[in-house]
């Protein structure tokens, strides 16, 4: 894994949801009440602009499908907890979100990115 600088951590006040470029990914940065979380960009359902999602009681909403995504885990939220257990074909849509380990090192945030072959 390598660490890529993508800011000043005063740059992301709590509730906000920016795009950030490290590396070659495009992520979501988010700070939800000052905890600070990176996710890939594109929306795992069918491609929505996670970056350009906003933070609903404490998750990242797709702006497309308002699909929703725990910041913490990538896990979708929403509609999980609607759609029935018993037709696979809606929970083929349930993909988390992938999201990326993050520091803050003297006010500077880092995310750690896989190895690039």
């Amino acid at each position: 894994m390598r660490w890529v600088r993508v800011g000043s951590a005063s740059a992301f006040p709590p509730g906000s949801v920016t795009s950030v470029v490290a590396g070659s990914r495009r992520l979501a940065l988010i700070n939800r009440a000052g905890e600070l979380f990176a996710l890939d960009a594109v929306c795992p359902h069918q491609g929505g602009p996670l970056d350009h999602g906003v933070l609903w009681r404490g998750a990242l909403e797709c702006p497309w499908h308002h699909h929703r995504y725990d910041p913490a885990t990538g896990a979708n939220l929403y509609p999980a907890n609607v759609y029935p257990d018993d037709l696979p074909h809606l929970q083929a849509q349930l993909k988390p979100a992938r999201t990326h380990p993050l520091e803050v090192r003297n006010g500077e945030i880092f995310v750690g990115l896989p190895d690039e072959p």
